[in-house]
């Protein structure tokens, strides 16, 4: 803007000049003739300045700049707790104000029996069936020092996923030998997430072997029986060679990512080929989606498409998500979300830097939900497997509102059968 008065000042000095110019040359035409050729030269000149891409340069700078400024980067976390700017979703935990138009929620395709009336959420907590697993990978130490305290609060247990050579390290930001000590005595569920958490899918069978079978054996030298096996970064369930290694040492895997786990592992009707039970091979001698070496979990993540989500944006994410399981447990539990989570932190800068990186205000709000609004909590070794109608089914289903395992007998199947099975 200031460039463009520029230009129009010089316009009106630029045509005085012409005036004058005008005035000692043609001294013998008439006023009215020479204020004629006057305005003629001044509009002329206004309107090819107007058309010049100057002005519109330097307005299109301006405004670049700013939206830089707003959006090169993924929006930052501040310490003060302020918005920067007065519009959006609220500022829980000292969120950068965000718009909440580009959240991306979760849902599942609900089932072709159940009404519509059932995608509303506050009618999703009356359910009777509502069951959530919760499992921490990787060992970081603020998983005992924030997560723990406030699980304890509420009532609630969890899986942890151990690495063991992050634990045999020795660094200050993983667990020790004596923190998982303390979980397990206090009934959390301790389970294998290899020796290095290295990608499966490039290493040697020999690697495999070492990754996989040696990191049982590393827990089960501490004490600890671990059945359900973690694939790092979520790679390794689609490969034969993997799942074999696998299934010769443990009874379940646990991969992603899907917001909901089918205890009859058909992928909620939303995967081809079509799959109607866990069996871990399709007839063609392909994995299929779903199975018990497959198990289908959805870790947090706040970032995503450039867009850092607000702590307000994430908790309405995780609401949905936890109660998108109630259109498919009419009378008996189908499907269950599972969630995993890794480090946890008050410090704003941590949270920026990793997606997967929770504040802790934002973990007790969550874990508060769950446990105000009835959800059962419950370990990832509840699972057991139907071999007869090759189905996973979940044992010791706890009586009370919330909790984990009591000494109940109950079980709850994915067996397609109307009445809940007993075993």
């Amino acid at each position: 803007m200031r460039l463009f008065v520029i230009l129009a000042s010089v316009t009106i000095i630029t045509s005085t000049v012409i005036m004058q110019t005008i005035l000692l040359s043609l001294r013998n035409v008439n006023f009215q003739t020479l204020f004629g050729i006057i305005i003629t030269i001044t509009i002329a000149m206004i309107l090819i300045i107007g058309c010049s891409p100057f002005p519109n340069m330097a307005l299109s700078k301006s405004s670049s700049h700013h939206n830089n400024k707003s959006s090169s980067n993924v929006p930052l976390l501040t310490n003060g707790g302020t918005s920067g700017s007065s519009g959006g979703v609220s500022n829980i935990n000292g969120f950068q104000n965000q718009s909440s138009s580009s959240s991306h929620l979760y849902s599942a395709p609900p089932p072709s029996t159940y009404s519509s009336g059932g995608n509303n959420i506050s009618g999703a907590v009356n359910s009777s069936n509502k069951v959530v697993m919760v499992g921490f990978d990787d060992g970081w130490k603020s998983q005992i020092t924030y997560a723990k305290p406030i699980l304890d609060k509420y009532g609630l247990k969890a899986s942890f996923f151990v690495v063991c050579n992050y634990v045999n390290s020795g660094g200050m930001r993983r667990m020790n030998w004596q923190d998982i000590a303390t979980l397990q005595q206090d009934r959390m569920d301790i389970e294998s997430h290899t020796m290095d958490h290295k990608p499966l899918n490039t290493l040697s069978t020999s690697g495999l072997v070492y990754e996989i079978a040696g990191s049982k054996q590393c827990l089960a030298n501490r004490g600890i029986d671990a059945t359900i096996f973690a694939y790092p970064f979520n790679l390794g369930s689609h490969i034969p060679t993997v799942v074999d290694i696998v299934s010769k040492n443990y009874a379940f895997a646990r991969t992603g990512t899907y917001p909901l786990m089918s205890l009859n592992c058909d992928g909620l009707g939303n995967i081809k080929p079509k799959q109607t039970d866990c069996r871990t091979y399709l007839p063609n001698g392909k994995l299929t989606f779903e199975n018990r070496y497959d198990i289908r979990s959805d870790s947090f993540f706040h970032i995503s498409s450039r867009h850092n989500y607000a702590p307000s944006e994430i908790f309405q994410r995780f609401i949905q998500q936890v109660n998108s399981q109630v259109p498919y447990n009419n009378g008996k539990i189908n499907v269950i979300p599972i969630l995993t989570y890794h480090d946890l932190t008050y410090n704003i800068q941590d949270y920026n830097k990793a997606g997967t990186t929770i504040t802790v205000p934002l973990f007790d709000q969550e874990m508060q939900y769950l446990h105000d609004n009835g959800f059962k909590v419950l370990l990832l070794n509840q699972f057991e497997f139907d071999s007869t109608n090759n189905v996973l089914y979940l044992k010791n289903i706890p009586s009370s509102t919330y909790g984990t395992a009591t000494n109940s007998a109950t079980i709850l199947s994915g067996v397609r059968s109307s009445s809940v099975s007993t075993r």
